[in-house]
């Protein structure tokens, strides 16, 4: 009869024991259902004049490119995107961001025409 009335009685902090240690069994274990979003710069190596090359997501690497992004819209130069839009080889994903050029009238600029990504499409360009 004891038992029975130490059980009624603490039901709800043995609950609560058993919810914190079940959550903490995840965090210890290592298992994060949230995917850790880390943003990376990727540089374009190729002629900014050429549309084909700035479309191209092979063009589109981590490898700084030794320009000054400026963020003026004239020539391709870098974009920010996150780290699992990238090829095991550190290259743009085109399954996952796929690439257009436009006109600046001066050169050209990425443009997303697709992909499975839902990373914000981020281009800094250069004059």
């Amino acid at each position: 009869m004891n038992i029975k009335n130490f059980i009624k009685k603490y039901t709800l902090a043995m609950v609560a024991v058993v919810t914190i240690l079940s959550f903490s069994a995840f965090k210890v274990s290592g298992l994060d259902f949230q995917q850790k979003r880390m943003t990376v710069s990727i540089y374009f190596h190729g002629n900014p004049n050429n549309p084909a090359e700035v479309a191209d997501e092979n063009r589109w690497n981590t490898t700084p490119n030794g320009e000054t992004c400026n963020n003026i819209p004239q020539k391709a130069c870098m974009q920010l995107v996150e780290h699992t839009d990238l090829t095991v080889s550190n290259t743009l994903d085109p399954a996952k961001i796929n690439l257009g050029s436009v006109s600046s009238g001066v050169g050209y600029v990425p443009t997303r025409i697709g992909g499975s990504s839902s990373t914000p499409f981020n281009p800094i360009n250069r004059n």
